[in-house]
């Protein structure tokens, strides 16, 4: 009796035993399953390697959100962003360019890992380059030009914004293709860089077809108001113009209104820049007769060139000038398809850290 005691005591003892080891096992597999993701092959043999998914945070600092231009620019850096998976910090500084570096202080202490800046104006350009040099930031710079002083490659890492001498030039080709012979133009500011560009491009298609004639070119600024002073002016100075070429979408449509108020818009083509809503709309109403525009995907494309400094890949140009798409009533419907509420963009096809060979930045297309 003694003896069967022990044995079934040591039978106990071995099976306590043996479900100790099998535990030990099956928690030792666990945490290899939950650690290891690949086995990399090299000539010292197979290895598992460990992986981990990166999210990136990245700054956006524009001007302001009560500007359809804007609210559009940031709708396509969020559209990037998810196409990237990359989490956006979006701050727009209220037209300040002292909100705007106290923004980027900000981002920067939230952690950002790289910039995308539409500046207030060059002035804020040198302290946020410095600040970002500082935590070895990418700077991406878009739309208004930084100054001299700043320089590409070194300072941030490029610039991207329209190309105002082939969009002035578009605006007017257009209207000459279109059958106009006397135009007048609307310009933007006199002296400021976009405005003298647009000109520069109106001038180049003049040049170009000495058949038209530029009755007037006027420098009325950026508002519908101040397009409405000068085109009912115009209007009595040059009864026999058939052509308004507008430095952007605003002065366009203000010209539209009086040109329909007159019961004269069948006779008078308009043509604008910035593509956005209202002009979009009175395109397909058939009023406002051209656009070009699309620029407000250059922050979008900027952040895509940060995604891929955060991937160790520099951009292959440190200036980069949009030429922009051209919009009348006859391609309206490609560019709804495209670029309209249903957005199709092939995002990941213009990052080179996904298509090495996307070495263009970047191409505006109604194909």
């Amino acid at each position: 009796m003694k003896k069967l005691l022990v044995c079934l005591l040591a039978a106990l003892m071995l099976i306590t035993l043996m479900a100790g080891c099998a535990q030990d096992s099956a928690e030792e597999t666990t945490t290899t399953d939950e650690t290891a993701t690949d086995q990399v092959t090299t000539d010292e043999g197979t290895t598992d390697e460990v992986t981990e998914e990166v999210t990136y945070k990245i700054g956006f600092s524009f001007p302001t959100k009560n500007n359809e231009f804007w609210t559009k620019s940031l709708d396509f850096v969020n559209y990037v962003a998810e196409a990237l998976d990359v989490d956006v910090n979006a701050q727009d500084c209220n037209n300040s360019q002292e909100e705007q570096l106290a923004d980027v202080e900000n981002m920067i202490a939230d952690g950002i890992q790289g910039l995308v800046l539409a500046p207030q104006d060059a002035s804020v350009c040198a302290g946020i380059s410095s600040m970002c040099k500082e935590k070895d930031i990418p700077l991406m710079i878009a739309d208004r030009w930084p100054g001299d002083d700043l320089v590409a490659g070194e300072d941030y890492l490029a610039f991207i914004g329209p190309n105002d001498i082939t969009a002035g030039q578009a605006i007017a080709t257009a209207l000459i293709e279109g059958g106009c012979t006397n135009i007048v133009a609307l310009g933007g500011y006199d002296g400021t860089s976009v405005a003298e560009g647009r000109k520069d491009g109106l001038e180049l298609a003049m040049s170009e077809n000495p058949d038209v004639t530029l009755l007037k070119y006027e420098a009325v600024g950026e508002s519908m108001d101040e397009a409405d002073a000068a085109i009912r002016n115009l209007l009595q100075t040059y009864p026999e113009l058939d052509g308004v070429w507008c430095y952007n979408d605003s002065l366009a449509l203000a010209s539209v209104n009086v040109l329909k108020e007159k019961g004269i818009l069948a006779d008078v083509k308009v043509g604008g820049m910035d593509l956005l809503g209202p002009a979009v709309e009175s395109i397909k109403a058939g009023e406002l007769y051209f656009s070009t525009g699309g620029h407000w995907m250059q922050t979008g494309f900027a952040l895509i060139m940060v995604f891929d400094a955060l991937h160790d890949i520099q951009p292959t140009e440190t200036l980069v000038k949009l030429d922009l798409l051209a919009v009348t009533l006859d391609n309206m419907e490609a560019f709804d398809a495209k670029y309209g509420e249903g957005m199709d963009v092939d995002v990941q096809s213009m990052s080179r850290t996904y298509n090495p060979d996307a070495v263009t930045y970047f191409e505006l297309s109604l194909d």
